[in-house]
């Protein structure tokens, strides 16, 4: 069962990694995605009140996120208007 959704208008405030915006029929194959993060605190929601708070991120490694990404990932895409 075919669904019709239109949008007047598609507002992007920010893109993160990994994300897309994709509007219409569209082949999206081969997405790689690599990092790291050091969340020393964690993460706040909502309304929060911290104080006295100290953290300390002991981060011994010589290379932060080392990619060798040689999958080269074959992909073809067909678009009709």
């Amino acid at each position: 069962m075919a669904v019709n959704i239109n949008f007047g208008a598609i507002n992007v405030n920010a893109m993160t990694r990994d994300g897309t915006v994709s509007v219409g029929e569209n082949n999206q194959t081969g997405w790689s995605a690599h990092g790291k993060q050091n969340i020393g605190n964690g993460f706040f929601y909502g309304m929060n009140f911290t104080t006295n708070s100290m953290n300390n991120i002991i981060d011994n490694d010589i290379v932060d996120d080392p990619v060798n990404d040689q999958d080269g990932i074959p992909s073809n895409q067909n678009q009709t208007l």
